[in-house]
């Protein structure tokens, strides 16, 4: 017999309070028969029914029970969950996600020949990797998880696609800050619908206790797409220039997108039998829900002390440890990578298993986690070697991910399904402003402002002060988790 998923039970079971004791022993038997019958005889609940009473005495017996009760909603086709379907979808999904973040690490690797051939500034090369990119970003979150909540998910994410992999074959054509600068404000433009409708999507195919492993597969392939963007773009850069490989980057996408585009038409085709104008969401109510400022607070935090060390980190083992560019691309390519992919599918599978303790864990885990982190980079930044700087970095790394695609998954249960997109939108427009835009263009500047008496060791001491926010990061998604407590789980 078929399981399937019964809605709107609670006005039944209100109205079946109101029988009596006979009558309501019988009730197991009505809402079965309900739902039989709303669904045309297809079996609907899985319910054995042992009573000796003649089928025929039951089938009126039932009829009569069940004529006033309210109508059973039933969604038949209900295919959240593991399938061939949906291992698809998420497989897709993953390839937009490494894409999104190659394109995006490629200009940090390549930083340092592209400043010597610009001649950039620290401040202004933290301006190309971080603000350039999450100004546009952050802007069009919003109206693009709008966007995402009323039309195909699936059309609007291949868009994007191509258009942050054009703007990446016109960052390898600039011949100025200001060119290199407009081409990553178009790469933020069409990076900025990838994760709303992602995780909307997801949200929308997976239940809430599959949504931590699932996210963190697919943030797992962006951790992917920073390895070998960086291990890539270093050894790329090397031998034909920051130029070509840039262009290479951006081109490889447009053929991809169109692969993802054939892969995910079962995916768009739903999405435009679904797709329907929403009511227009109000940030008010977005912001309303128990916990969900700080963690936003949280995860922005976060994301300012990643981004600042990650985006950084090739130019830092140049200048401190004597690396060369292929070199410092392979170690940061290979640690990140590494450590971001193990990281986060622990991290989901970890948060799995915890939360069938606690609904809690899945805000605990990131804050533990984050906690630990903190230390282990002061002690990587200040190692005296390459390869000891790089093992504690890659142990950090993996502490520190482990929290990133749980805590994702737990923004999503503070959503209304019908404003996942708008919700997630916004929350990444401030994580996105704060981490990816203030992160490295903080980190450049105090390294500017600190060279004057440290010399190359400012960068190094910049990174340690970012690596602290992390601390911050940790008690608020502790203050997250209690002000979220006791929250309803709104996440269908």
């Amino acid at each position: 017999m078929d399981k399937m998923v019964v809605h709107g039970l609670a006005p039944v079971m209100k109205q079946l309070r109101k029988l009596p004791n006979p009558a309501r022993t019988l009730a197991p038997f009505a809402i079965f028969w309900k739902s039989f019958m709303t669904c045309g005889g297809a079996p609907t609940m899985i319910l054995r029914i042992e009573s000796g009473v003649r089928p025929t005495t039951l089938h009126r017996g039932l009829h009569a029970m069940t004529r006033n009760l309210p109508h059973v909603q039933l969604d038949a086709a209900d295919t959240r969950g593991w399938s061939k379907a949906t291992i698809l979808v998420l497989a897709a999904l993953t390839v937009i996600s490494f894409f999104n973040y190659t394109d995006r690490v490629a200009v940090a690797v390549l930083i340092e020949p592209i400043k010597k051939t610009l001649l950039l500034s620290d401040t202004q090369a933290g301006l190309i990797t971080g603000l350039a990119f999450a100004l546009f970003y952050a802007v069009l979150g919003v109206p693009i998880g709008r966007l995402a909540d009323s039309q195909n998910k699936v059309k609007l994410l291949i868009v994007c696609f191509l258009l942050w992999s054009g703007a990446t074959v016109l960052s390898g054509t600039a011949t100025s800050f200001f060119g290199l600068f407009t081409a990553r404000l178009l790469v933020g433009v069409g990076e900025a619908g990838c994760l709303p409708a992602s995780f909307a999507i997801i949200s929308e195919r997976f239940t809430t206790r599959q949504r931590p492993l699932v996210i963190s597969i697919f943030h797992a392939g962006g951790r992917l797409g920073t390895a070998l963007g960086m291990a890539g773009a270093g050894l790329v850069g090397e031998l034909l220039g920051w130029r070509t490989t840039l262009i290479a980057v951006g081109a490889i996408g447009v053929p991809v997108a169109l692969l993802v585009a054939l892969a995910l038409r079962g995916e768009g085709a739903r999405q435009s039998r679904q797709a329907a104008k929403a009511p227009r969401a109000k940030l008010a109510s977005i912001l309303a829900v128990p916990g969900v400022g700080y963690l936003i607070a949280a995860i922005s935090m976060s994301s300012f002390a990643t981004y600042g060390i990650t985006q950084w980190l090739p130019a830092f083992l140049v200048r401190s440890h004597g690396a060369t560019l292929g070199a410092a691309g392979m170690w940061s390519g290979t640690t990140t990578g590494a450590g971001g992919i193990l990281g986060t599918i622990a991290g989901g599978m970890a948060a799995t298993w915890l939360i069938r303790r606690h609904r809690s864990w899945d805000l605990w885990l990131p804050a533990v986690v984050y906690g630990l982190a903190a230390p282990l980079f002061l002690l990587a930044l200040f190692s005296p070697t390459l390869v000891s700087a790089s093992s504690l970095y890659f142990a950090a790394t993996l502490l520190a991910t482990s929290g990133g695609g749980v805590v994702l998954a737990a923004f999503q249960r503070f959503t209304v399904p019908a404003h996942r997109a708008t919700a997630n939108g916004f929350m990444l427009m401030v994580s996105a402003i704060t981490g990816v835009g203030l992160g490295p263009l903080a980190v450049g500047v105090a390294s500017d402002l600190m060279k004057g008496w440290l010399g190359a060791d400012s960068l190094r001491w910049a990174l340690a002060v970012c690596a602290t926010v992390f601390l911050l990061a940790s008690c608020l998604y502790l203050q997250a988790a209690r002000k979220a407590a006791g929250n309803v789980d709104t996440a269908q």
